[in-house]
């Protein structure tokens, strides 16, 4: 990442993984840190904070490992610039998120910070395009206010009166 300036980029290019102090996790082959990427300022402190998806994420449970569950990983924007320090991940296990977490979900795939009840506040949306709902790999989006799992909403096709095999729009993909 290069930082701006008055006059243009500034500051040295800086380069944040999984491996970054502060930073939830631990690079592996195949996270795809960084496959999805928006920026927003999350918390109100008027410094940019970025979402990052890892939609290659694993997890372990019960002693078995879970391909591709996915996670979304906030990094917190300061005056100083970005860095791994106050960074959270939430994925489908963490508490207040709705659903589970599967292999194949790809939570995080896509990612966006928005103010999408147009009341100054800035939410994260998460797509999961392998959720399966209804035995069907249709997809679903999550939108957590200001970032937190607290609050956390999904929807999936069946939501919006689809059944994901209807017409291409709503097939599997969807939070893509």
């Amino acid at each position: 990442m290069l930082y701006g300036s008055e006059t243009g980029p500034g500051k040295p290019a800086s380069t944040i993984t999984q491996n970054t102090k502060g930073v939830p996790g631990v690079n592996e082959d195949g996270d795809a840190f960084g496959a999805s990427l928006s920026v927003g300022d999350v918390d109100g402190d008027g410094c940019a904070d970025v979402a990052v998806g890892v939609p290659g994420e694993g997890l372990e449970r019960g002693g078995k490992n879970l391909d591709d569950v996915g996670a979304v990983v906030l990094l917190k924007g300061s005056w100083k610039g970005l860095t791994g320090e106050g960074a959270t991940a939430v994925d489908q296990d963490t508490a207040g998120v709705p659903g589970v977490a599967e292999a194949g979900d790809e939570f995080g795939q896509a990612v966006s910070l928005r103010d999408i009840g147009a009341d100054g506040r800035t939410s994260l949306v998460a797509g999961a395009p392998g959720e399966d709902t209804d035995a069907a790999d249709t997809g679903a989006v999550w939108m957590l206010p200001q970032g937190k799992p607290g609050g956390a909403r999904a929807v999936n096709p069946g939501d919006l009166g689809r059944t994901g095999n209807e017409d291409a729009r709503f097939g599997a993909g969807f939070g893509r």
